[in-house]
C-alpha cells in the first residue's frame, strides 16, 4: 500500500498468483499481472483488437508502434509486446508511484519490457514532446468518477490524430452502466468530429466499452474479415481477442453533447452516471472490470 499525490495505491495477490492494482476506493482493477498468463478476459485485452478495424488485409506485421496514455501497471503494454515482440511502446502515466509499483510488481521494467519507454507526465502535455507516428494510441486514463476532462475533448483527439499513421487508430476505455451509456455516446459524438469512423465493443461482464476511432473510413465487418485472414502462425491470444471482440460489437448511440476545451461537462455527466449506478444496486460487479 502507498499514498501518492494522486492516488491511494494497493497491490494485492491472490492464491493463483494473479496480482491486481487497485486505486483509491479499490473499486475496479486498473492493472493485472500473472507470470505466465497474458490474457485476462478483461478490458485490457480488447485494446489489441483496435487496429483490425482497418480495411483488410490488415496483419500483425502492420503494427509497428504503440502509445498508451494511462499506463498504470503496464498490462496493455505487456500484452502488446507479448503479441508483437519488441516493437516501440511509449507509455504515459501521471503518477510516479504507480510507475514504481508497476516496475516492482507488474514486470513494467527494462528487463521484462525493454522496448517500453515510460513518461511520467500528463497525457496531453507529453504529446508535444513525442515525435513518433503511432499505429495505435490507447487511452485508458478514465477512472470514474475521476475523469480528466482535458483528455475527452475535440482538441485532444485532434492532437492524437496528428500523432497517428495514415491507418492509425485510437482506442479508449469508457465507463457506463447497463442502462446509462451517456458518457459512451458523448465521447462517440466527440470523436466523430475528428475521425472518419468510430466502433464500439462492450467488454463482457463489465461496465466498460472500448471505443475505436479510425483515421480512414472503416466498417465493423473489417474486424471479422481480418480475423478470418489471420495466418496460422498468428499468436492464439490475438485470435481469441478478435473472436471475442467480433462477438461483442454493439451499435453506436447518439448524443448531442460534444466535449470541447471551452465546454466539457464531463464531471456533471459522470456524477449523474455514478449516482444512478449506486442507486441501481449493481456495485458488486465492479471488481470484475
Amino acid at each position: 500500500e502507498d499514498e501518492s499525490a494522486y492516488n491511494y495505491i494497493q497491490v494485492q495477490e491472490d492464491e493463483r498468483g494473479y496480482r491486481y492494482l487497485l486505486l483509491n476506493e479499490g473499486q475496479g482493477v486498473h492493472s493485472i499481472w500473472h507470470p505466465s498468463t497474458f490474457i485476462y478476459e478483461g478490458t485490457w485485452d480488447y485494446f489489441l483488437a483496435a487496429p483490425y478495424f482497418n480495411t483488410p488485409p490488415y496483419t500483425p506485421n502492420d503494427v509497428q508502434s504503440v502509445l498508451i496514455i494511462g499506463l498504470a501497471g503496464g498490462t496493455i503494454a505487456r500484452q502488446y509486446i507479448h503479441v508483437y515482440g519488441d516493437i516501440p511502446v511509449d507509455g504515459v502515466e501521471i503518477d510516479p508511484d504507480i510507475v514504481a509499483a508497476g516496475a516492482q510488481f507488474f514486470d513494467m521494467n527494462e528487463i521484462a519490457m525493454p522496448s517500453l519507454t515510460v513518461y511520467v507526465e500528463d497525457g496531453r502535455y507529453v504529446l508535444r514532446k513525442l515525435k513518433r507516428q503511432y499505429n495505435v494510441i490507447a487511452v485508458d486514463a478514465y477512472r470514474p468518477p475521476y475523469i480528466p476532462w482535458h483528455l475527452t475533448t475535440v482538441e485532444f483527439f485532434q492532437e492524437l490524430a496528428s500523432q497517428l499513421t495514415d491507418d492509425g487508430v485510437v482506442a479508449i476505455n469508457v465507463g457506463r452502466t447497463n442502462s446509462d451509456r451517456r458518457l459512451v455516446d458523448a465521447l462517440t459524438a466527440t470523436m466523430l468530429q475528428v475521425f472518419a469512423s468510430v466502433h464500439a465493443i462492450d467488454v463482457p461482464h463489465s461496465f466498460n466499452t472500448i471505443l475505436v476511432a479510425t483515421q480512414q473510413t472503416t466498417s465493423q465487418e473489417n474486424l471479422k474479415q481480418n480475423l478470418d485472414m489471420l495466418a496460422a502462425t498468428t499468436p492464439s491470444m490475438l485470435r481469441t481477442v478478435l473472436e471475442r471482440s467480433v462477438a461483442s460489437l454493439v451499435p453506436l448511440g447518439q448524443s448531442d453533447i460534444i466535449f470541447t476545451d471551452n465546454r466539457a461537462p464531463v464531471e456533471t455527466l459522470v456524477d449523474s452516471l455514478v449516482l444512478n449506478f449506486l442507486l441501481s444496486g449493481d456495485t458488486d460487479q465492479l471488481r470484475r472490470d
